[in-house]
């Protein structure tokens, strides 16, 4: 089945309006014509059943046919707080963890972060963000898409956090706390709501571990060997998705 994103202000009175790069797929390479089905997304978890009634120069009307709750959404909730990385690793970052069911994203200056952003700098990255985030979730057949946050400071991102059932922090020089005892134990006290912190190239300062811990995060490590950011992330994503019974083997 062929499926679209669209804003939610293109869902209205049981129709679904499909305009600019959708319609484009729809007419020229998909070649879709009226009395065909398609699923739509909202983005928001919604999906949609829908048959193209109307195919016109710069649009295109589906009627509404049948609404369901996409099921492919994890009930373990991680929001992201990424150092940010130089270069486009932040890219590849962005897709594989919202292929891997990731909530929320929010890129994080941090005290070893090399890029600089100004405001405007700030703003293109992260329409950028947000699309590979969207192109992501469409590709791997979400009804969500996560949100993809401007970058925020270490301060900022610690109170962010201050609601989320546990937090975990990625430290290389952790060498006592075993990853998998602690989602364990996040297992059987049936935390939902995860923040995890991953530092940029060259990890987290000393003070901004110590910050952590001081707060009661949960600090840990991958093992012996040095990760790079991108695989860091990736990997404990994959590893705490498996511990919280997401990913199915």
């Amino acid at each position: 089945m062929h499926r679209f994103i669209v804003s939610p202000d293109n869902i209205q009175n049981d129709k679904i309006t499909l305009e600019g790069d959708d319609l484009k797929h729809l007419r020229q390479v998909l070649r879709l014509k009226p009395g065909d089905t398609i699923h739509v997304f909202d983005g928001s978890g919604v999906e949609y059943e829908a048959v193209i009634f109307s195919l016109e120069k710069f649009r295109a009307i589906a009627e509404i046919k049948a609404v369901f709750q996409a099921e492919t959404e994890p009930q373990t909730r991680v929001t992201l707080f990424q150092g940010l990385p130089k270069g486009e690793k932040m890219d590849l970052i962005i897709q594989k963890s919202v292929e891997l069911g990731v909530h929320r994203i929010n890129p994080v200056i941090t005290n070893r972060t090399v890029v600089k952003l100004n405001e405007s700098d700030s703003k293109k990255k992260t329409e950028r963000w947000s699309r590979i985030a969207r192109e992501a979730a469409k590709q791997c057949r979400r009804a969500y898409v996560p949100e993809v946050t401007e970058p925020i400071t270490f301060d900022e991102a610690l109170r962010k956090a201050e609601p989320f059932g546990a937090a975990l922090l990625l430290y290389e020089n952790e060498a006592k706390k075993c990853l998998k005892e602690t989602l364990k134990c996040y297992n059987i006290n049936k935390i939902r709501d995860i923040a995890l912190f991953v530092g940029p190239e060259g990890g987290f300062a000393h003070q901004e571990v110590e910050d952590c811990a001081n707060l009661g995060y949960d600090i840990v490590s991958l093992g012996k060997r040095i990760l790079r950011v991108e695989t860091a992330t990736i990997s404990v994503l994959s590893i705490i998705m498996y511990e919280m019974g997401e990913i199915n083997l």
